[in-house]
């Protein structure tokens, strides 16, 4: 038997008897990150602990709002039993950083190879499949004038 989720008749019996015994969560203060973004650990009576965060007052509707940063992200959904410090955090950006100067090196140190081969002047793409003078692209049509002897 597959456990499902309580119907909508439990969840109001459920609410209305956290009501009656005053059984309220409470919302624990953990830390803000450097973009603004508030943590907070939710707990109730039962010992059961959920986390959340409030964003930035007006950054939410922003069109470049990007979230939390994948540390406290990690720690939302409960991958990471810690919140990350600032050390942590500075440690991992300074790494991002490094890994992009590396690759941008490493970019510029890449031979750009063309191609000299037949069709080259046509496109410097290749094809999106091969073609074959026996293959019928479309059964029974004339076969185009670029697969003719």
């Amino acid at each position: 038997r597959t456990m499902s989720r309580p119907g909508a008749w439990a969840r109001v019996f459920t609410n209305l008897k956290k009501y009656i015994t005053k059984d309220f969560s409470q919302r624990v203060y953990v830390g803000e990150d450097h973009l603004g973004h508030r943590y907070y650990e939710i707990r109730n009576s039962r010992q059961n602990v959920s986390r959340g965060f409030e964003p930035p007052p007006g950054v939410k509707h922003s069109i470049d709002y990007t979230g939390p940063s994948v540390e406290w992200t990690s720690w939302l959904k409960g991958t990471r039993r810690f919140p990350p410090d600032e050390q942590e955090i500075a440690l991992n950006r300074a790494r991002q950083q490094a890994q992009l100067a590396g690759d941008a090196a490493r970019e510029k140190r890449a031979p750009v190879i063309t191609s000299t081969g037949k069709g080259a002047s046509e496109s410097s793409q290749p094809r999106s499949y091969p073609k074959y003078e026996d293959l019928e692209i479309n059964p029974g049509a004339p076969a185009p004038k670029d697969l003719k002897k």
